[in-house]
């Protein structure tokens, strides 16, 4: 069985790097918060960049990947919709256009009208 990989949060980082950058050395510093120098020196890096921050939990990780598949499903929804205004719109003109000219399939009708 493998060890188990202490993990730290992003505050305890940057207090154990304020510490170094105060004037603490990193050996001590290691000592003291029973941490590989080579970790802190790391950390420290990371503080200096301005990367220093906590991983995303898996909760987190979860809800931004279903945000995701929302946000699709939303935008074929929307292009689904355009579609069918598209069509409804075709549809009106040539019903519209079938009722304007008088034809053998529309002539009882106009008969009914002119007799109303």
């Amino acid at each position: 069985m493998g060890k188990q990989r202490r993990k730290f949060s992003a505050d305890f980082k940057r207090q154990v790097v304020q510490a170094v950058e105060a004037g603490m050395s990193i050996n001590e510093a290691a000592r003291r918060y029973q941490i590989s120098p080579s970790v802190i020196v790391q950390w420290r890096d990371h503080y200096r960049q301005g990367t220093l921050v906590d991983k995303p939990t898996a909760e987190v990780k979860a809800l931004r990947k279903e945000n995701q598949q929302l946000k699709a499903k939303i935008g074929e929804m929307l292009m689904e919709m355009e579609h069918l205004k598209k069509m409804d719109l075709w549809i009106r003109r040539r019903k519209k256009l079938d009722t304007s000219v008088i034809t053998a399939k529309n002539l009882e009708e106009f008969q009914k009208d002119a007799e109303s």
